[in-house]
């Protein structure tokens, strides 16, 4: 195989490694024997396990991007409301069709709040998603935090329990609810 080839292998499995076995569970060795490479060849192309899964589901949250971008080119409704309702529903179904990857997430974030690093990697990827979730709801880049918040919870609620999921009309009651407390 060509080294560019065994680039590709590796984040081929590794990605394949992550939604089966999650992070924490994934070893070198696993992606390495998935991949048909030997274990030498992860320190040559990304220098640790860890950088290679963290290239892995950067790779996959692209493609989840491609996947919210499509969805956001779509008629979703004449007003706000209608809009995000739309898209939350959609985000939500997406969410319940690759619970895989949703977890795999959130095993990165609790990794890099021990680590200093890869915590200052991942709060620029989350500065870019919350920009993009704020366009994707056509919401202003203000709420993109609480949009991100919102849904990292409901998230959270959907892979310990499937049938927990927030239906759009049950949150903005919700959080019209809550707005009433700064009165």
């Amino acid at each position: 195989m060509r080294s560019t080839d065994n680039r590709a292998a590796l984040l081929a499995a590794a990605r394949t490694c992550l939604r089966d076995k999650g992070y924490a569970r994934t070893s070198a060795r696993d992606v390495a024997t998935t991949a048909g490479v030997s274990l030498a060849a992860i320190g040559y192309h990304f220098g640790s396990k860890e950088a290679l899964l963290d290239a892995a589901l950067v790779d996959a949250l692209r493609d989840w991007g491609d996947v919210l971008e499509a969805i956001g080119a779509e008629d979703l409704g004449a007003s706000p409301g209608e809009r995000f309702r739309a898209v939350w529903q959609r985000v939500m179904a997406s969410v319940a069709g690759d619970r895989a990857l949703w977890a795999v997430q959130l095993e990165l974030v609790a990794a890099a709040a021990r680590d200093p690093e890869r915590a200052a990697a991942v709060a620029a990827d989350n500065a870019h998603a919350r920009a993009a979730l704020a366009g994707l709801f056509g919401v202003p880049d203000a709420q993109g935090a609480l949009v991100q918040m919102l849904l990292l919870g409901a998230v959270s609620r959907v892979l310990l329990d499937p049938d927990d999921a927030v239906a759009a009309d049950e949150l903005l009651e919700q959080v019209a609810a809550l707005a009433t407390l700064t009165a």
